[in-house]
């Protein structure tokens, strides 16, 4: 059996700095690169899980970030450029998220009382 099997690498995308990019050439990284499809951000890249965590982020562009991702389950890491839309359906999965444990500890804080 291979002892690195049961661990997952961390996973750097290359990407030229923004302040190179003219129009023409962000168009041609966007149509040849994967990342920039639509991707479901929440799913982890190495297990599957939901739980993914963006670790930072920052603008690329006008309409793209580039994020970093990480899964607390197998500790897969991830980064990568996402169009505006990606990211916004990612921070209302988080929101949503966020929603439910505050519910789950509320009522936990109540059940303890």
């Amino acid at each position: 059996m291979n002892s690195n099997s049961g661990k997952r690498r961390a996973q750097d995308i290359d990407f030229p700095d923004p302040a190179e990019l003219d129009a023409e050439a962000f168009e041609t990284l966007e149509e040849h690169d994967e990342t920039l499809a639509d991707p479901e951000l929440c799913r982890c890249g190495g297990c599957g899980s939901m739980l993914v965590q963006p670790i930072d982020w920052s603008l690329i562009g006008r309409s793209h970030w580039r994020v970093v991702l990480r899964c607390p389950n197998c500790e897969w890491s991830g980064t990568g450029v996402f169009c505006q839309e990606a990211v916004d359906r990612y921070d209302r999965e988080l929101d949503r998220g966020t929603r439910k444990l505050q519910s789950t500890l509320t009522r936990v804080s109540r059940a303890c009382m």
